[in-house]
């Protein structure tokens, strides 16, 4: 069971997400020996339990996550949908290359004495030794101010960008399902790196004009690097603290399924407004701590069977109920 985060998936939810009944799941746990707990007659367990219940041969992707402003909650995305993922059996690895190291401090990571990754770029460290175990299944390599220079590091030294990470990345990449990166809201050297070896860019935007300002100079820049690369990206966007009883929401919304630009990339989930995520990273927990469902547990569930493909992905295991 994960001890350090203490993040629980329910048997309920592993029902819903398989298609089959609740009672079925009770059973599997019983048959295979699966170690899960009890709470007010709510069965539930932690990633080893997950990983072998589930059995999940997941696509390995590395993800990252930027767009050019702050405040849309790219790094609460980022964290909630780490542990998700790992709830459901993904050996995750997060990488903070975000000099404020904000998803560092989510995880209760101090970073402050640990290699980060200039200390990795400058031969100081290897990766392997940096990463950092916060649970169960899930490991970050984390990050500090000395993240600053990374940008000029990489331009003075003339770093190729279209492998500095994905090449690093690579060398541990055997050991994860999922590699998520969280990048600086900036443009720069080193989020053009992240974005050159992702499989997946993914931009938070919220239901506000600068957002979707951010939105725009983020997605011509990677088209640049597409091109100069000559690398196709997969860029997406999901839309963040969404309140449908704001205009300002639905309009920012309706504006982005209606550009021309952007109406094929918006993810299917959209991330509603709600206290618990910045609740929750206040307090050195996460959404997934208790037991009751909420808005925050339900659209990040969704949207990592999204990110994840998780709904053809369990065809493969063939559950029947």
């Amino acid at each position: 069971m994960n001890t350090t985060l203490n993040a629980k998936i329910t048997a309920s939810d592993a029902a819903n997400l398989l298609g089959v009944s609740l009672q079925y799941i009770h059973k599997q746990l019983k048959t295979k020996n699966l170690k899960s707990f009890k709470n007010q007659n709510r069965v539930y367990f932690g990633y080893q339990t997950a990983r072998e219940l589930f059995k999940f041969n997941f696509e390995k992707k590395i993800i990252s996550f930027q767009i050019v402003k702050g405040g849309t909650g790219k790094t609460s995305i980022t964290h909630s949908f780490a542990i998700r993922a790992n709830l459901y059996g993904a050996r995750v690895l997060c990488i903070d290359i975000d000099q404020q190291g904000n998803l560092s401090q989510a995880f209760n990571i101090d970073s402050k004495n640990l290699p980060v990754m200039i200390d990795i770029i400058n031969n100081k460290a290897s990766i392997s030794e940096s990463i950092v175990n916060i649970s169960e299944g899930l490991d970050i390599l984390p990050s500090r101010i000395e993240n600053a220079v990374l940008d000029n590091f990489f331009m003075l030294n003339k770093f190729p960008l279209e492998r500095v990470y994905f090449d690093l990345i690579h060398q541990v990449f055997n050991k994860y399902d999922l590699v998520l990166i969280d990048c600086p809201p900036a443009l720069g050297q080193s989020v053009a790196a992240a974005t050159l070896a992702s499989d997946i860019v993914i931009a938070p935007v919220t239901p506000e004009q600068f957002s979707l300002s951010g939105l725009k100079i983020s997605f011509d820049e990677m088209n640049i690097l597409s091109q100069r690369f000559k690398k196709p990206l997969n860029f997406k966007i999901v839309l963040n603290k969404f309140d449908t009883r704001t205009a300002l929401s639905t309009e920012v919304l309706t504006t982005i399924l209606n550009h021309e630009l952007f109406k094929g990339l918006v993810c299917n989930t959209f991330i509603r407004s709600c206290q618990e995520f910045p609740n929750s990273i206040y307090t050195n927990t996460n959404i997934f701590t208790g037991l009751r469902n909420s808005t925050a547990k339900e659209d990040i569930d969704l949207f990592t069977r999204e990110m994840l493909n998780l709904n053809n992905l369990k065809i493969d295991n063939k559950f029947e109920g």
